[in-house]
């Protein structure tokens, strides 16, 4: 059976990081035999850091400790290997300021740079996928994801960070191509885990984001630092204290039959209540049956829409460059969707600066809710 790690921190001390990250570290990379003489490529959360202690990227500090953990453990090489959305890994390690740090512990830090088109596995959805290959050069993968809310996937731990092991051009491809079927997206993220499976997934919930995320949400204090030999044991254990058991990925993965058995450990936290971006398909609980072609309209009517706050933005134009169906353009110096196009990936809003654009529901949304509401007020009388 899996276990799910957990010590509560509350600050990014470094020595109680350090303590910490002994405490639940240690116990899982006994199964591989430790860390030492191995050779180890940590995949962090690197979105983007645009100021101090920006919750959009793993903590520095925290980064920082792990390494000097693992040097001390006598780790063979340590390499941190990513795939950012805007910066190189390098520049956003230098802006966190600990790039001397890093390099003084002899740390490889690079983008990915080598894609193959591996096979998958006979059950997956996806058969093949082009993926960076530097996880297979090295003994242990640490899969170092952040805890954050995320528009289509509510949130993202430890499955959804190995997105980033996917090539950049190809990343919006993909959104492309599941459009706005948030099921087939988790089932993309689903083969992806099976076909890396992370020795070691880290999850820094210290200072996690809330709301508008994963990019431009508020910071919110959690408290705690969880560690797993499975990512995905370790995004139910996570997904169920945050008060979200029922998440895309979750859901995708108990249809598929690959929710795995799991135990927690340690300081468990009490559950939370974080505040998650809109829903990007509404939470519909009414057992009404509704035709096959009803379905699918409303499938289509009933999925949020990415909304830009003018007052907020700042022209800069990076939605309109990262809009996989090129449904964004620039006029007056502001971006004006072009709706029948939009496949609502939110990649505008993950990588906008100002956080200047959010989810918002259509009229039939509203509308939904609103019958939803008063049906519940009726089931109870």
């Amino acid at each position: 059976m899996n276990k799910v790690f957990f010590i509560r921190q509350y600050d990014y001390t470094p020595e109680l990081l350090r303590h910490a990250l002994q405490q639940i570290l240690m116990p899982v990379a006994a199964k591989y035999g430790g860390f030492h003489n191995k050779k180890i490529m940590i995949k962090p959360n690197l979105l983007e850091y645009r100021k101090p202690e920006d919750p959009a990227c793993v903590h520095p500090a925290m980064l920082n400790v792990l390494c000097e953990l693992l040097r001390d453990e006598g780790a063979a090489k340590i390499s941190i290997i990513e795939n950012p959305a805007v910066h190189t890994a390098p520049a956003i390690i230098s802006a966190m300021g600990i790039g001397e740090k890093l390099q003084d512990l002899q740390i490889h830090i690079a983008n990915c740079e080598r894609y193959e088109k591996i096979p998958t596995h006979k059950n997956a959805i996806f058969q093949q996928l082009e993926i960076a290959t530097e996880f297979r050069e090295h003994d242990l993968i640490i899969d170092f994801a952040k805890a954050k809310t995320h528009a289509m996937m509510t949130l993202t731990l430890a499955v959804k960070n190995l997105f980033g092991l996917i090539r950049g051009s190809e990343r919006l491809g993909w959104h492309l191509a599941v459009g706005k079927d948030y099921h087939k997206f988790a089932d993309l993220l689903l083969d992806i885990y099976t076909l890396v499976k992370p020795h070691i997934s880290l999850l820094d919930a210290v200072t996690g984001m809330e709301g508008n995320g994963p990019g431009s949400g508020d910071p919110v204090q959690l408290g705690f630092i969880a560690a797993a030999d499975d990512a995905l044991a370790l995004d139910m254990s996570v997904a169920g204290i945050l008060g979200c058991p029922d998440i895309p990925i979750l859901s995708r993965a108990a249809e598929r039959n690959m929710l795995p058995q799991y135990e927690n450990c340690g300081d468990i936290p009490a559950p939370l209540n974080i505040k998650l971006p809109e829903p990007p398909l509404p939470t519909l609980e009414w057992g009404v049956y509704f035709p096959v072609k009803l379905r699918d309209y409303l499938r289509k009517k009933m999925v949020s829409y990415p909304v830009v706050d003018k007052n907020t933005c700042i022209g800069c134009g990076l939605c309109v460059q990262k809009c996989p169906p090129q449904s964004l353009k620039l006029k007056k110096g502001k971006p004006r969707f072009h709706y029948p196009e939009c496949i609502r990936c939110y990649c505008c809003q993950e990588y906008c600066p100002k956080g200047a654009i959010t989810s918002g529901k259509t009229f039939l949304m509203r509308c939904a809710d609103i019958f939803e509401r008063l049906f519940r007020i009726g089931k109870r009388h």
